[in-house]
């Protein structure tokens, strides 16, 4: 048999993926904000969907039927 898996090991672990997705949430937003001057928007606009993203990260989102009803 192998090694007993621990609480710890687990805990590792999933430090290491949480690690992981962020870095790929903050290169999808790096992507997302390069592409942004290909489009004429003002530095307020930009700010503001940082400011989304940031939120989302954060999990402060709402969900497709939410705003449909809002």
């Amino acid at each position: 048999m192998g090694t007993p898996v621990t609480l710890e090991m687990i805990y590792n672990e999933v430090k290491r993926v949480n690690k992981r997705l962020s870095l790929i949430e903050d290169a999808i937003e790096e992507v997302i904000v390069k592409g942004l001057p290909e489009v004429t928007i003002s530095k307020e606009e930009k700010e503001e969907i940082r400011r989304s993203i940031q939120e989302m990260k954060k999990g402060n989102c709402v969900t497709l039927e939410e705003l449909k009803s809002a």
